[in-house]
């Protein structure tokens, strides 16, 4: 909470080198995420179409990551989505409707039949801060079609991360928000 990186890392290196790594290697775990490269996206809203979405992301000790978008199949969602609500079931089970939460589906119940071509990968350079700190950078992505993308950065020498892009054609609701 002090914000003293380096020195909590070495305090986990010596303990580890004492101590060993603990059940479940948790003291490498920690130190890892102190000293490895690391990204992850920020929240981010519906985009309008015809310039380069951006996204955030916020990222520590990395120089490079590399990105790629993949379009989602919405109409397939959708279709989905229509036909269990027709199947009549007692009880209705949200996460199979609440098509806001594609992102989650995709990646945590492994529905990648809603996962299209790849239409996109870029890189981008990175300057972290000294000492481990977070940075955070908005990053303009090369897509600018409506429609909705699933979103991969790949830190070099590092994690992944992932996000659902979604970016509509303009129109008089987009503007008033």
């Amino acid at each position: 909470n002090r914000r003293q990186y380096p020195k909590a890392a070495d305090y986990w290196r010596r303990n580890i080198q004492r101590h060993g790594p603990g059940s479940n290697n948790y003291k490498q775990k920690r130190l890892d995420q102190i000293v490895k490269n690391w990204a992850r996206f920020e929240g981010t809203g519906v985009q309008p179409a015809g310039q380069g979405a951006s996204i955030e992301l916020r990222f520590r000790n990395g120089k490079r990551v590399d990105f790629e978008a993949r379009e989602i199949d919405v109409d397939r969602l959708l279709a989905d989505v229509k036909a269990y609500l027709k199947s009549n079931r007692q009880q209705i089970d949200w996460q199979k409707v609440n098509i806001g939460d594609i992102g989650h589906r995709i990646v945590q119940q492994d529905q990648q039949k809603y996962v299209g071509r790849r239409v996109a990968t870029w890189e981008q350079k990175l300057e972290p801060r000294a000492n481990h700190f977070d940075r955070r950078i908005t990053v303009t992505t090369p897509l600018r079609d409506a429609g909705a993308y699933f979103v991969t950065a790949k830190m070099a020498d590092g994690n992944v991360s992932r996000v659902v892009l979604r970016s509509e054609e303009h129109t008089s609701e987009l503007q008033s928000h």
